[in-house]
């Protein structure tokens, strides 16, 4: 007897004026939902979708469209705005203006004219909406195509980081949420903490110094299928100590894979 999947539902995003007033705006969350009815996985592991994934993809969505009109508004005023200070500048004291009126109007339209362009060039510049209006994008596409190839089973998620066993949405689950937050963390990286290798100067003999590197923080997460052996390089020398005294300590004989060389 089948039993019926179920699924919590989450509160819809609020209705936004463009819905209302002009056209129909694509809404990932309702296409995930719709499609997450047939998976086949639990409801903690759907929650976990809808909670982390599904709001990250809402909160870009708002992010993109908020940067969009800034980024059109912005460029259209100071290429416009360009374009017609020069000939408002050519005419204002033009012998055809028949009152100085006339040119105080073109006067005062030039000042506020130059302004704006002033103004939104500065916006532009120092909020960096060029850079996040392009990188926000290029995010939530990523974050799109990501999904659809988990739900489709298909790209990395094909079944060949699993040695080529018959993928499913259950057993692609952990590689699917650790992309998602690998993406994620790639944005916290680009937007708030840009990682460089710090160089440092180390003292030679005489007066000859040499750069050294040190690689820097790294603030993605390990991947699932990463060995463990891989990561032993990681651990510092007084916890390696530490453990392998542990162990020492409660165990008569001490199998060497136990301990951390």
């Amino acid at each position: 007897m089948e039993h019926a999947i179920t699924i919590p539902k989450l509160p819809p995003p609020p209705s936004s004026m463009s819905n209302a007033l002009c056209c129909n705006v694509y809404n990932d969350r309702d296409e995930f939902e719709r499609v997450l009815l047939g998976l086949e996985l639990s409801n903690i592991q759907k929650q976990i979708i809808l909670s982390r994934y599904v709001h990250i993809l809402d909160h870009l969505q708002k992010r993109v469209r908020t940067y969009n009109r800034v980024f059109y508004l912005g460029h259209t005023i100071i290429t416009v705005g360009s374009l017609f200070v020069p000939a408002l500048l050519s005419i204002q004291n033009s012998s055809t203006l028949e009152s100085a009126h006339s040119s105080a109007n073109i006067y005062w339209a030039t000042f506020i004219i130059s302004l704006l362009v002033t103004t939104f060039n500065g916006i532009l510049t120092l909020f960096k909406i060029d850079k996040k209006y392009y990188f926000l994008n290029t995010t939530l596409e990523r974050m799109r195509t990501e999904g659809w190839q988990y739900l489709g089973l298909t790209g990395r998620y094909s079944g060949h980081l699993i040695n080529n066993q018959v993928p499913t949405h259950q057993n692609q689950f952990v590689y699917f949420t650790h992309q998602i937050e690998k993406i994620k963390m790639k944005q916290i990286e680009e937007e708030y903490y840009k990682s460089d290798e710090k160089s440092t100067q180390a003292p030679q003999q005489g007066n000859a110094s040499a750069t050294t590197t040190t690689p820097a923080h790294d603030l993605y997460p390990p991947s699932p299928n990463q060995p463990i052996q891989s990561m032993e390089q990681q651990v510092p020398e007084p916890v390696k100590e530490a453990v392998n005294s542990l162990i020492r300590s409660h165990a008569t004989s001490v199998d060497p894979k136990y301990v951390i060389e």
